[in-house]
């Protein structure tokens, strides 16, 4: 069996088995009363959450398959999903009992996160024109700290029907176009599992949304990303596709820092248009100055996200 055909069906499995499943989720997650308010939408309708759960059992099962089809990557890529499925738990337990405590949101998913140094990555970081050989401090802090911060990024740039969801599938798919020029056909096995699953649940989660990722999504995503960028040693090149998202964050420090007030979600007119609190975040950026749709707010946020990945492909590549 050839690289591809193997590929497109670890693909093609994760993929249907989440599109197949979504809805026999959404309708238990609702019947037992998983259900969050869309605060963007004039009637605040209950959504099911947790729906993270769905792209997990994508992944699970086309990994069974990836184990079978390219047993020479096996254990890295059993060691690469552990440390996603350690975040999928972190986030389901967090959606499940609010663990409030923001010192553990920070910290825990460093611990959570180095096993990555057992991937045996290479330890030389580039910067600029030159590399510098990092050793042990690349394994243990830098890689780690690189899948933490990026897993809070994707966190933390969500809001809107399909806006966290689709910018990682974008993301994603950028990650494995730089990591096939770099490193060849063979890193696309550890991307393509999470992908697959992914795209397909964001056929349920885009506007308007039949249900909602929650923390287990986000952070399982999130890690999923960052450790993609990290074991293809695309650092510098993920900078540059998580702009938006690292300006999203300096926006909420500069909010922090000037002590304004934390406002977690915004509004809806009736003829659909947003209310933003302030224009200190992203997503509320243009729609504060300029009237506009909820869909369109995402559209240019997918449009934003999707030309730092295009100009990332251009300088590195």
């Amino acid at each position: 069996m050839t690289f591809w055909l193997g590929f497109l069906l670890v693909f093609g499995l994760s993929f249907t088995l989440s599109y197949v499943s979504a809805p026999v989720f959404i309708r238990r997650l609702r019947a037992k009363g998983f259900v969050v308010k869309d605060m963007y939408k004039s009637s605040r309708p209950d959504i099911p959450t947790v729906g993270g759960l769905i792209i997990l059992s994508g992944v699970l099962a086309s990994l069974i398959l990836a184990q079978l089809l390219f047993q020479s990557s096996a254990e890295r890529l059993l060691i690469f999903y552990f440390i996603v499925f350690s975040f999928a738990i972190f986030g389901l337990l967090d959606d499940l009992i609010d663990f409030g405590m923001k010192k553990v949101k920070l910290l825990l998913p460093f611990f959570l996160a180095l096993p990555i140094a057992l991937l045996n990555m290479d330890t030389t970081l580039w910067i600029g024109f030159t590399q510098i050989e990092l050793g042990a401090f690349y394994l243990f802090i830098i890689a780690p700290v690189y899948v933490m911060v990026v897993s809070n990024l994707i966190n933390m740039h969500s809001g809107y029907n399909g806006l966290a969801v689709g910018l990682v599938s974008i993301l994603l798919a950028t990650v494995g176009v730089g990591g096939y020029l770099k490193n060849g056909p063979e890193s696309l096995i550890f991307v393509l599992p999470i992908l697959g699953a992914t795209i397909a649940f964001l056929l349920f989660n885009r506007y308007p949304s039949q249900v909602f990722d929650g923390n287990i999504g986000s952070l399982m995503l999130g890690s999923a990303l960052g450790g993609l960028i990290v074991l293809n040693n695309l650092e510098i090149f993920g900078l540059i596709i998580l702009f938006p998202h690292i300006v999203n964050f300096l926006m909420y420090i500069w909010l922090k820092a000037t002590g304004m007030k934390e406002v977690k979600f915004g509004g809806v007119r009736e003829d659909k248009t947003l209310v933003a609190p302030h224009p200190v975040c992203l997503k509320w950026t243009l729609p504060y100055y300029y009237p506009m749709s909820e869909q369109k707010a995402t559209a240019v946020m997918f449009l934003l996200t999707g030309l730092f990945c295009v100009l990332g492909l251009i300088l590195i590549f």
